[in-house]
């Protein structure tokens, strides 16, 4: 019960502390996070993913998103809602996994330094990956429970864990993976038990099938209802086109190498001193964890592990694997939640486990004040999606926006910065809400201008961003489709320049 209450109150910390310090906070330099919030206003609108507009990921996110909006209203806070209960829900099963393995203190050690340093430089912000990496890190835990004390309550557990490993799949279709290894280690003690006796008899076999059979009925039910959804809506086949269309075009482009960051670490020490060089390499330390966790975690294959700590190794493996093509530090970030509770219990079984647990404490205790602190510094202003506060420069840039667009007005936007779409609350007359130069073949490109050419947008922002900074971003995409001569030549045809900020320049159709 104490472990039950602590790992609530953890929860309840978390999104509290998470809502205040996120909810409402502008971020423009993120590119992906308003690929996520213009959809679920689509969805809002009567739009179908792959159906009415273009999408790679699966539809669980923008779904999340969408009931978020209709339950709390058109604000940022409300788009925020899914990613806040997402990493309160990992910070939570960190917690009690933790300490089922390694007791009290260590599972505060974790949780503390989980929630830290999973937002220590990423940012709270919507995206697919934090939604099924925290879907299917409930299912681990749900299955690690039914396994590691088998009561009347497991196999409820384990239909509850196909059920969340599925929402898992509907936002990142990959993770599939890790719901296949939890399926799979919940039928390892039935064909033990197979393979050592040609007639299996005993309680251990019944209870490993009922747990494997609960856990599919879960699987099964909610694939189910996901499926009809989109059959009933007319997007269930777009959907398996459009994750063809992932296959083919995603994975060159956004290839990186395991735990690689945007321009490399070398330029990290670029034009540093001695001492701002050691400090970086400190911090490295920690920024990096994401990377030599599951490395530290590999350490329980040698200590010949029960059944319920391979499940959290195959689980964690699997979302590992999920990330593939995009193995860099931020991906990675996603799916470090089980790897902080197996490198916790290892640490909490060291004898000198102190020397190593306060200077981690010390960092995530300090990188929590520094972001509370940022926070009381950062300016509020009013607007249409209610007060919002953030860094003073994107402030600016809203307010300039705000300034000339007004709700409902058309609007595209050029390359990449979906984010504008839901800041002005405009419309997108095409189905593309961004452009990704190096993975969009020219018949993408080619069908958004044709949909520009049909109803040309009363605004445009357009960033004209040198290949260099797209190549450093996305270094495995074709340098000989970075760019789209068609949408360009439009914009410079019928556009005209009314203002800017940074590098966004607000166009305004020529009459």
């Amino acid at each position: 019960m104490r472990r039950t209450s602590t790992t609530f109150a953890i929860f309840a910390s978390v999104w509290l502390y998470l809502g205040w310090i996120a909810a409402s906070r502008v971020f423009l330099g993120d590119n992906d996070e308003g690929i996520y919030m213009d959809a679920a206003r689509r969805i809002l609108g009567g739009q179908m993913p792959y159906k009415d507009f273009f999408t790679f990921s699966g539809p669980g996110s923008f779904v999340l998103i969408a009931a978020s909006f209709r339950m709390f209203g058109l604000t940022l806070a409300a788009a925020r809602i899914p990613v806040i209960f997402d990493l309160a829900l990992m910070t939570s099963c960190v917690c009690w996994l933790t300490w089922k393995l390694a007791g009290r203190a260590a599972a505060i050690v974790a949780a503390v330094a989980f929630l830290s340093f999973e937002t220590l430089w990423q940012g709270v912000l919507a995206n697919h990956r934090w939604d099924s990496s925290a879907w299917m890190t409930l299912a681990a835990t749900l299955v690690f429970f039914a396994l590691d004390q088998p009561t009347r309550r497991s196999q409820a557990a384990c239909f509850a864990a196909g059920i969340a490993a599925t929402v898992a799949v509907f936002c990142t279709p990959t993770v599939a993976l890790a719901g296949s290894a939890l399926a799979a280690c919940l039928l390892a003690p039935t064909l033990i038990r197979r393979l050592t006796e040609p007639r299996p008899q005993g309680a251990i076999s019944l209870a490993g099938q009922s747990l494997l059979t609960a856990y599919v009925s879960g699987v099964a039910l909610a694939s189910a209802v996901g499926a009809s959804w989109l059959a009933s809506r007319g997007a269930l086949m777009p959907m398996i086109r459009g994750l063809g269309w992932t296959a083919s075009n995603y994975t060159i482009a956004n290839h990186t190498f395991y735990g690689w960051i945007s321009g490399g670490y070398p330029h990290l020490f670029q034009g540093t001193s001695t001492p701002e060089a050691v400090v970086t390499a400190f911090v490295l330390v920690f920024i990096t964890l994401p990377a030599t966790l599951p490395l530290i975690s590999s350490i329980w294959l040698w200590k010949r592990p029960p059944l319920k700590i391979v499940t959290l190794l195959a689980t964690g493996a699997a979302l590992l694997l999920s990330s593939y093509p995009r193995w860099d530090l931020i991906h990675l970030n996603y799916v470090a939640a089980l790897f902080y509770v197996l490198t916790a219990a290892l640490i909490g079984k060291f004898r000198f486990r102190k020397f190593l647990v306060i200077p981690v404490m010390v960092v995530a205790v300090c990188s929590i004040e520094i972001a509370a602190r940022q926070r009381w510094a950062e300016p509020s202003r009013a607007t249409e999606l209610g007060m919002v506060h953030g860094p003073a420069a994107d402030l600016h840039a809203m307010a300039m926006l705000e300034g000339h667009i007004r709700p409902a007005d058309t609007l595209f936007v050029f390359p990449y910065r979906p984010i504008f779409y839901f800041l002005t609350l405009t419309r997108n007359p095409t189905r593309y809400s961004f452009m990704q130069p190096g993975m969009f073949p020219e018949s993408d490109a080619k069908l958004a201008l044709e949909e520009l050419e049909t109803e040309p947008p009363h605004w445009m922002v357009f960033m004209d961003i040198p290949d260099s900074e797209f190549l450093r971003i996305w270094p495995g995409s074709d340098p000989n489709r970075m760019r789209m001569p068609g949408i360009e030549s439009f914009i410079h045809r019928r556009y005209r320049k009314v203002d800017q900020v940074a590098d966004f320049q607000l166009l305004k159709l020529a009459e």
